[in-house]
């Protein structure tokens, strides 16, 4: 497999991600280096229209998510809330070149396609629209689980597959959080495009998402 340009991800700005579904965004720079920009959460609703259902991992199963409430820069404007967040893991598969509106689908070695394939979310950089979404709940489930929607605010932390982790024929995703735990400690799992932080493997974004799970009827 050809190897890809590492991911290098500045951390100037944050960008506008939700779990909606929407129209294209312009792909970022060429040369690997990727800017989180910052649109307002009123354009990116303006972009979306009716949001639709994402197929989202939790604890080894699907469930689905809709993206109702975004709030931009929550770790600097509510930083109570932002700190009893739980995850939602934007877990990304890395592309030989960038992404361009109206790029098809993938299926990798093994013959899995990811959940968003692609999915252009607002202000998401156009390396990451190949991407599983992974959280740490849902109704039903532990803690947090209920009869109802899970509601609680998720703020959102993008990983990049290692390229060649990805290209085994025996390549399985990751579908939990102690998922993406593990692979973080096993060192081969995810591509390093946080240098230099606390955790080189993720990108915390700032945002929060109000973000429920639904069935799949919904």
């Amino acid at each position: 497999m050809r190897r890809l340009p590492r991911v290098v991800v500045v951390l100037a700005a944050v960008s506008v991600v939700g779990c909606e579904r929407s129209t294209p965004v312009q792909p970022g720079q060429q040369d690997g280096t990727v800017a989180f920009g910052g649109i307002s959460a009123a354009a990116a609703a303006a972009a979306t229209g009716k949001p639709e259902i994402d197929p989202t991992y939790a604890n080894g199963t699907t469930v689905y998510m809709i993206g109702p409430h975004l709030i931009p820069n929550a770790r600097a404007t509510m930083p109570n809330a932002y700190a009893h967040a739980e995850e939602l893991y934007l877990v990304t598969y890395p592309q030989a070149s960038v992404p361009a509106p109206g790029a098809g689908a993938i299926t990798l070695p093994s013959g899995y396609q990811p959940q968003c394939n692609p999915c252009f979310h607002p202000g998401l950089p156009a390396p990451f629209v190949y991407h599983d979404h992974v959280i740490t709940g849902a109704p039903g489930m532990g803690t947090h689980g209920t009869a109802g929607a899970y509601k609680a605010p998720w703020k959102i932390i993008v990983l990049v597959y290692n390229p060649a982790y990805v290209a085994s024929p025996n390549f399985r995703p990751i579908t939990s959080a102690a998922g993406v735990d593990a692979a973080e400690a096993a060192g081969n799992v995810f591509l390093p495009i946080n240098s230099g932080g606390g955790n080189p493997y993720e990108v915390d974004t700032g945002n929060l998402l109000i973000c429920p799970t639904v069935s799949s009827h919904a």
